[in-house]
């Protein structure tokens, strides 16, 4: 348990214990089990109590984590100022100016500095402090970026704009595969095409590979740039072993499409043919 959930776990045990305390002093002065109370110094004495009590709840309860609303600290306020008198009230004496005065003292210093607690909260000025210092941050990073582009050689216009390096590391080299590689080798293809109606579509076809003991995977199709509004969707499974498949969720930027298989004994290869037809925005109109 952090530090913070102990605070907040002490302030709820003083406030709970207070008002539960407050309100039996209550309903006993109400069925008029305490009466003829002449002294003022009970009243003053739990009343001073109760407030100390609250106040360490209070303090405990300000050291919450940043990010708490204004409404919750004002809830919280409310139920720590309402014992600091209303515990006295049970005891206050018949006739007494001087705990009269005592209670409304009481309950008037109690609420001024709730509510100046409130509005000068320290959780909420670090929260602003490190919402501030997160965008000084990514303003820093932006500019270290920004100067990085700038140190960048001037590229060559004959070639486009390009970043030189005098020793490239072997992650930074692409060497494409000039010749055609067989069919066998090919894990997945795409091509997108616009039909003579207007239409946009992309075809396709991904191998999934099962292994033992696997009978359901998850193929991810990603449409980029995206289609102009959702398509329409067809698929087709083909391998050794029998597998159905399911469009779980599509979008104009891409699907998901969830397969499962029969048997799970073997390992298995199942290839999944698609296609993603979208209307042209005219055709839709007319």
């Amino acid at each position: 348990m952090t530090t913070v959930e102990r605070n907040r776990q002490a302030a709820v045990l003083i406030w709970s214990s207070l008002i539960v305390v407050t309100v039996l002093l209550l309903s006993r002065r109400v069925a008029g089990g305490i009466d003829g109370i002449a002294s003022a110094w009970p009243c003053v004495l739990i009343s001073s109590l109760t407030t100390l009590l609250s106040g360490f709840g209070w303090a405990s309860f300000q050291q919450q984590a940043v990010g708490r609303s204004l409404r919750t600290e004002q809830i919280a306020a409310v139920v720590s100022w309402l014992p600091t008198w209303l515990s006295g009230v049970a005891l206050l004496p018949t006739d007494s100016p001087l705990a009269r005065g005592w209670l409304f003292g009481i309950a008037a210093l109690s609420a001024a500095a709730l509510a100046l607690s409130v509005s000068t909260s320290p959780t909420r000025e670090r929260g602003v402090a490190a919402e501030v210092h997160s965008l000084a941050r990514r303003a820093g990073e932006v500019g270290h970026l920004s100067a990085a582009v700038d140190r960048t050689p001037s590229a060559d216009p004959d070639v486009g704009v390009r970043a030189t390096s005098a020793a490239p590391s072997d992650l930074s080299v692409f060497d494409p595969v000039t010749d055609e590689r067989p069919d066998e080798s090919t894990t997945q293809w795409m091509t997108r095409q616009l039909l003579s109606d207007g239409a946009e579509q992309i075809e396709g076809s991904i191998h999934v590979s099962f292994a033992p003991g696997q009978r359901a995977a998850s193929v991810h199709v990603p449409f980029s740039p995206p289609f102009a509004a959702v398509p329409q969707v067809e698929c087709e499974t083909v391998g050794d072993d029998p597998a159905r498949w399911k469009l779980s969720v599509v979008y104009a930027y891409g699907m998901r499409v969830d397969l499962k298989r029969e048997s799970s004994d073997e390992p298995a290869e199942i290839e999944l043919s698609y296609s993603a037809t979208c209307e042209s925005t005219a055709s839709e109109a007319a």
